[in-house]
């Protein structure tokens, strides 16, 4: 990780730890404030780099503050998408669990990309876990950009030039992107969801 991000992020009083193999933890950072642009705008290069950040210690938000937490990052809007459980406590909260008393079953079970049906593609997808499943939750997270840095030369290559077609929706999108941030090639891609490969 960068160390004049970490020391920038010292000054505020939060510190990061790498997660192997990938991701970072931060520590000290309370997302019911408004932190300062530079602060922001660190943790949004430690994210880009590191493929996502885990907030410890935010106890249990409210569906208004996992908003106000979620519009800090990117566009700094909120694109709600598929249906509102009824325990959701705002539209814009997608419930998950598997009791469907509590949230809504079975939700992307392949590797993917969320919002992958949508022409603007979400920047952050941000998840508020209450509570951690006892038997492990199968949950993997995968760093696109080590995804395209895994396939051989002569397949980045081929990837570079395919277009996936979302079988929900028809929207259109390049499999290898730049990401805006790191400027790192990625892959972009969801197993579940699309129809064919151009």
């Amino acid at each position: 990780m960068n160390a004049s991000l970490i020391a920038l992020l010292a000054t505020h009083g939060i510190t990061l730890e790498a997660l192997v193999p990938i991701g970072a933890a931060v520590r000290g950072l309370d997302l019911r404030k408004t932190p300062p642009k530079d602060v922001l705008n660190a943790l949004e290069s430690v994210m880009a780099d590191r493929g996502f950040l885990v907030f410890k210690k935010q106890g249990v938000l409210s569906g208004a503050e996992q908003v106000v937490a979620s519009e800090l990052w990117g566009a700094q809007e909120m694109h709600s998408t598929h249906g509102v459980h009824p325990q959701a406590p705002n539209r814009h909260i997608f419930r998950l669990s598997n009791d469907r008393s509590v949230g809504i079953l079975g939700v992307g079970p392949q590797w993917h990309n969320d919002g992958s049906f949508e022409r603007a593609v979400f920047s952050h997808v941000g998840y508020h876990i209450i509570r951690v499943a006892e038997n492990g939750g199968g949950t993997i997270f995968a760093h696109q950009g080590a995804a395209f840095d895994a396939l051989p030369p002569e397949e980045q290559e081929r990837w570079q030039r395919l277009v996936s077609v979302n079988s929900n929706s028809g929207v259109l999108h390049p499999v290898v992107h730049t990401h805006p941030i790191s400027k790192r090639k990625s892959v972009y891609l969801h197993l579940g969801m699309t129809g064919a490969v151009l």
